[in-house]
């Protein structure tokens, strides 16, 4: 979970592999084959004719260069921002606060995750239906959404071990005195989908 929209995460991810797999194997052809040489050659020369062509007939006013020349540079400068600030955001969206409320009435409230995190341990440590369970919290759309990830031991029915958390859920809902949005993410010996409509997403 973070703040980078997951289908450009996947067809940023896709596009590179596919670029990379593509120079890959037009090397290995290169290297493999004898007549991808001489194939190769008449090509490259065709392309490089073309490419002084096109920056000899743009040149930059009063410069000896052409202005595709700056065209290319500014393209790959905006590449890199683009793609620093999409590795930048990579990984957040954490947040350290469940709760944050303003009444005129009280003033804020805040409760922070360790909260959360803590009354769900006590809860659901005692459960032999559970192997290890952690706790976290993230902004989605602006809202704070907890995360709960817990590993099952061998045997468990998904839908038990979600009863179980939601039950518990539930019960931290009363001690904050708000429904708080919940991804839960379970995993272990089995392979399931579970189908009754449910908070937990």
């Amino acid at each position: 979970m973070n703040s980078t929209n997951r289908g450009l995460n996947r067809l940023l991810i896709t596009a590179t592999g596919l670029l990379l797999l593509a120079i890959g194997t037009a090397a290995a052809i290169g290297a493999w084959l004898p007549g991808a040489k001489d194939t190769w050659t008449p090509i490259s020369e065709g392309v490089n004719t073309n490419v002084t062509g096109w920056l000899q007939q743009t040149p930059f006013p009063g410069a000896d260069f052409s202005w595709l020349l700056i065209a290319a540079v500014a393209a790959l400068v905006i590449g890199i921002i683009l793609l620093l600030v999409f590795a930048l955001r990579q990984g957040q969206g954490r947040t350290g606060t469940i709760v944050h409320d303003r009444t005129p009435d009280v003033g804020p409230t805040v409760i922070d995750v360790t909260v959360a995190r803590a009354a769900l341990d006590d809860a659901l440590a005692g459960r032999d239906e559970f192997v290890s369970t952690s706790v976290s919290a993230y902004e989605v759309r602006g809202t704070p959404t907890l995360k709960i990830s817990a590993t099952c031991r061998r045997g468990v029915s998904p839908r038990d071990a979600v009863d179980i958390v939601e039950r518990d859920l539930r019960a931290l809902d009363a001690l904050l005195g708000k429904e708080l949005p919940v991804l839960l993410q379970l995993t272990g010996g089995f392979r399931a989908r579970v189908q009754k409509s449910t908070r937990l997403q």
